[in-house]
């Protein structure tokens, strides 16, 4: 009989405690410069994406649109992003960053920079590298 795992050598756990310690990071740090982690990954896909649309956005952030609707409302109040309608499809709206938003993008890079690092600093590069191959496979 094997023996019972503690919640210490449980894998998913330590995913999930390391997951804390991540999130932490971002959010005390983005509190700072006056936004949530939605908001920064939503900014910094747009940034990847410029013209992207809502839909696309849901899709990567694993949200519904009426909350990305809400994400999107506050960051375009904010004048970090704006909006635009092209001729052939009124419907649809494409994103942009405005100048206050790819300011913001710059201090978000180095947010997830700084993370990197911390979460990288105790790691060989080998280790850093199976490390990444073996997340990829549990994705």
């Amino acid at each position: 009989m094997e023996p019972v795992k503690t919640n210490e050598d449980n894998l998913s756990e330590n995913i999930y405690q390391a997951n804390l310690v991540q999130q932490e990071f971002i959010e005390t740090r983005l509190k700072k410069i006056g936004l949530t982690s939605h908001q920064a990954r939503a900014l910094n896909y747009i940034s990847r994406y410029p013209g992207v649309i809502q839909k696309k956005i849901a899709n990567y952030l694993g949200k519904q649109d009426a909350t990305i609707t809400n994400i999107l409302k506050t960051l375009e109040k904010k004048d970090y992003i704006y909006r635009e309608i092209p001729k052939n499809n009124e419907r649809q709206k494409n994103l942009f960053l405005t100048e206050k938003g790819e300011e913001s993008i710059k201090q978000i890079r180095l947010i997830f920079q700084d993370l990197e690092a911390q979460l990288t600093q105790e790691l060989e590069a080998e280790e850093q590298l199976l490390l990444k191959k073996l997340l990829k496979k549990i994705q």
